[in-house]
């Protein structure tokens, strides 16, 4: 999607702050190959040693989302409890990320524009996808970790590598990126 049909750009769209905080950590994300053998930085909280600094720069979505809110919220209490609950682990919260982004006070009851979380399922377990996104209308700028296309690692979705900047333009509209999905997505506080 070339340009937003009702004007804004992602630019003028949401909270600064949460902005400025999510595009200052970026960088530590670049280089990073879609893949499940993770491979975490060394300031994200919570989760197993195993994968802190493993070698392999590799990061899934629910991994990169859990990584880069830790980084974003470095004060909400993250923890290995958390970081199970955030990957869903015991199968028994379907959407896991939201209810620990919730339970952790990092969302809001808000809606509206601004930054969200979003968890999809195109099969109940089986394929998924966590990432976040900027929303204004319908509009998103998704800002995730995935293998598809001409993409591979963190990126911004049908734009590029997920570099410092914010695109001027959208990844596409909320239809467009869930399709038939079953989906739920919270509004980041900030």
């Amino acid at each position: 999607m070339d340009e937003c049909t009702i004007g804004l750009y992602p630019s003028e769209v949401g909270n600064p702050r949460l902005r400025n905080r999510i595009l200052s950590y970026l960088p530590v994300w670049e280089g990073y190959t879609y893949g499940h053998k993770v491979d975490y930085p060394p300031d994200i909280p919570g989760v197993p040693s195993t994968l802190i600094r493993s070698g392999t720069r590799e990061i899934d979505c629910s991994s990169f989302t859990y990584g880069l809110l830790a980084q974003v919220y470095p004060k909400a209490g993250w923890s290995f409890t958390r970081y199970k609950q955030w990957q869903m682990w015991s199968r028994e919260d379907l959407w896991g990320p939201l209810t620990t982004a919730t339970d952790m006070g990092i969302t809001t009851k808000g809606t509206g524009n601004g930054w969200y979380l979003y968890q999809k399922w195109d099969e109940r377990w089986k394929r998924g996808h966590s990432f976040l996104a900027l929303k204004r209308g319908q509009n998103l700028l998704v800002l995730e970790a995935n293998l598809r296309r001409n993409e591979d690692g963190v990126v911004w979705r049908d734009i590029g590598p997920a570099v410092n900047i914010l695109p001027s333009i959208w990844s596409g509209t909320e239809a467009y990126i869930l399709g038939d999905s079953e989906y739920f997505s919270v509004r980041l506080r900030g």
